[in-house]
């Protein structure tokens, strides 16, 4: 296998595969678990956000939503760059240095609010996106 192609490879995984799976599964979490009314009733506290006094529930829904589709919209974009790089030439670094500074955020999350599953999805992740950008730097 040509080193173009791991990369492509790797790519894809990192980059589109796992971007879109985890967004579709965040949007289905909040679309059938999260917005019970159970949820929403601990959710009625009054917070401050940008000065102005809004519920919980609200400030966190929309933020829960738009993660989710944001995973999407990101899988999907990196489609386009991998469909308009030629397959014979070197794959650009731009777009993995991104998914680096993603990952780097994802594993931020995972360490800031004791999440296990971000924290190790996202070195996961980092390792192989570390070895595509070797690997791409190498070709």
């Amino acid at each position: 296998m040509t080193s173009n192609k791991l990369v492509r490879i790797l790519f894809t995984i990192i980059g589109v595969i796992m971007p879109i799976f985890i967004g579709l599964l965040h949007t289905y979490a909040h679309f059938t678990d999260l917005i019970k009314p159970e949820v929403q009733s601990h959710l009625q506290q009054e917070i401050m956000v940008t000065g102005q006094t809004q519920i919980m529930w609200n400030t966190w829904g929309v933020m829960s939503v738009m993660m989710g589709i944001s995973f999407i919209v990101i899988g999907l974009l990196n489609i386009s760059i991998i469909r308009n790089t030629n397959k014979n030439s070197q794959f650009p670094t731009l777009p993995i240095f991104a998914m680096i500074f993603y990952l780097s955020a994802v594993i931020y999350v995972g360490l800031t609010f004791n999440a296990d599953m971000q924290l190790y999805g996202g070195i996961a992740g980092m390792m192989l996106t570390i070895v595509c950008l070797i690997t791409n730097l190498k070709s």
